[in-house]
């Protein structure tokens, strides 16, 4: 034994004499066993004093870190730069044990002397106390019935540590509900809104599949989640052995989404959706309210709605006429780095798009390589290869896939709303047929005034064009995945 681990060793047994003796001295004094050693006792009580001084320290240490650290542009999102935020921490945990795991959105998940602190992409930090882990089928239908019965989970963080298998024999109800009844502005009416049953938290699936769920209804609000509002779900992927049926403003991982807050950050959905009814679905969510941004998100499921439908997002339209607070009428989304691969097909009238149906707000940096099909032979009928009918902005975008319906189609847009917009940067290689308004970028490019719509640098196949040519968000195809066209920076 050498001289260092000597010196340790008497370290150690002068530290528990020590103990000995205080324990010793404070029974002569007349304390009692239980009140030195009870779960309130002195001793209980300064081991939770400790603690909450460690977990206070390492909090503060955190958001210093995050304070000190640089910040990046990643897609039109301003987040932490992993490499820089790890040195910060590094520096104030030099000797603890430190574990950091980006989630590649700004989000963090960090470990120090075994407790967990996330922080979020808006640079908050959630301390280990309002972290829940959910690891089993049985733990996740009891954060469901939980949420159900009332608690929102705002202020918290609800962490998959792995892949769940559900029971197929049994119908999922959602995580958050919408009550029949209420009123379609149920969502900010105080006499109203405790009849619906929200989420209000952030659930990180880390990336973990929920498979083998099944949902057969007419009910509104369907999805893995149903009704969330001001939360954030991220990292989520759905299993191909999925099936959803049901009303309006389904999709596979939420069916509604509302409020000034909460977004939607790499889910993937592998499971095919029908929405009956006159109805908006979507791969990845039904409905959009208020101002949120989707991102990074994939669809691999084939999407049939009656009314709007897309890839990514069935609907998105700011905030709805009978949405409350009013102002909700001037927000707008952002879908970004999103990409459809599976068939989409509207039986109704309204708008359908590869990657969303109807949005009020902009789509950037997207691909669409799946069929798009709308059925309905009337009017009211837009049909695009990215969106159907938007107000607001399409840029850096491309789509390979076939676009077929009556009137209004085109490879990106369908047409453009009332309050109009722009395509920038953007090409189309698919077929587009149609009777009616037809075109390889916009089909009814005549709907609204030309003095409030702009298509800027776009081309179809019928042109000789670069990835430099389309801007900074695209790359060029060296591995041949896009038959030699451009390919967006994220694929």
């Amino acid at each position: 034994m050498d001289k260092n681990t000597k010196k340790e060793n008497f370290k150690g047994i002068t530290l528990i004499a020590l103990v000995i003796t205080i324990i010793v001295l404070l029974i002569l004094a007349g304390v009692s066993i239980s009140m030195l050693t009870g779960d309130n006792g002195i001793l209980s009580q300064a081991t939770k004093a400790k603690e909450q001084t460690e977990k206070a320290s390492e909090l503060e240490g955190i958001q210093l870190a995050v304070l000190g650290s640089e910040t990046k542009n990643n897609g039109y999102l301003d987040i932490l730069d992993e490499t820089t935020f790890k040195k910060e921490l590094e520096k104030h945990f030099e000797n603890e044990k430190l574990d950091v795991h980006s989630n590649g959105d700004g989000s963090f998940i960090i470990t120090i002397n075994d407790r967990k602190y996330y922080v979020n992409d808006d640079k908050t930090v959630i301390d280990n106390d309002n972290i829940i882990e959910i690891g089993t089928k049985e733990q996740l239908e009891a954060f469901r019935d939980d949420v159900n019965s009332g608690n929102s989970y705002e202020g918290k963080v609800v962490l998959l540590t792995s892949d769940i298998t559900l029971d197929s024999s049994i119908e999922w109800e959602p995580i958050g509900i919408y009550v029949e009844g209420a009123k379609d502005d149920y969502y900010y009416d105080l006499d109203k809104e405790f009849l619906n049953k929200t989420f209000k938290g952030v659930f990180d699936g880390c990336n973990h599949k929920i498979d083998n769920f099944k949902i057969n209804n007419q009910e509104k609000c369907q999805g893995l989640f149903g009704l969330v509002i001001d939360g954030s779900i991220r990292n989520v992927v759905i299993g191909e052995n999925s099936s959803i049926i049901a009303g309006n403003r389904t999709g596979a991982v939420v069916g509604q989404l509302f409020g000034l807050s909460g977004n939607i950050y790499n889910c993937i959905n592998y499971a095919n959706v029908t929405v009956n009814g006159i109805a908006t679905g979507g791969g990845i969510v039904g409905s959009l309210t208020g101002q949120h941004i989707v991102y990074n998100c994939k669809n691999y499921g084939s999407i049939t709605a009656q009314e709007a439908v897309g890839g990514i997002v069935g609907s998105s339209n700011g905030g709805g006429e009978n949405a409350k607070p009013e102002e909700f009428l001037n927000y707008s989304h952002k879908i970004i780095n999103c990409g459809n691969y599976g068939d989409i097909t509207e039986k109704g009238e309204n708008s359908c798009g590869g990657i969303v149906g109807y949005l009020h707000g902009n789509i950037l940096n997207c691909a669409n390589k799946g069929k798009i099909k709308n059925e309905y032979t009337g009017d009211l009928s837009y049909t695009g290869g990215i969106v159907g009918g938007i107000d607001g902005k399409v840029e850096s975008c491309y789509n390979i896939g076939d676009v077929t319906g009556m009137k209004n189609c085109g490879g990106i847009l369908g047409a453009f709303n009332s309050l109009g917009g722009s395509i920038v940067n953007c090409y189309s290689l698919g077929k587009v047929s149609g009777e009616e308004n037809t075109g390889n970028i916009v089909g009814d490019i005549d709907r609204v005034s030309t003095d409030i719509t702009k298509i800027i640098n776009c081309y179809t196949k019928d042109n000789t064009f670069t990835a430099e040519d389309l801007g900074k968000a695209f790359k060029e195809d060296t591995e041949n995945i896009n038959n030699g066209y451009p390919i967006l920076d994220w694929e």
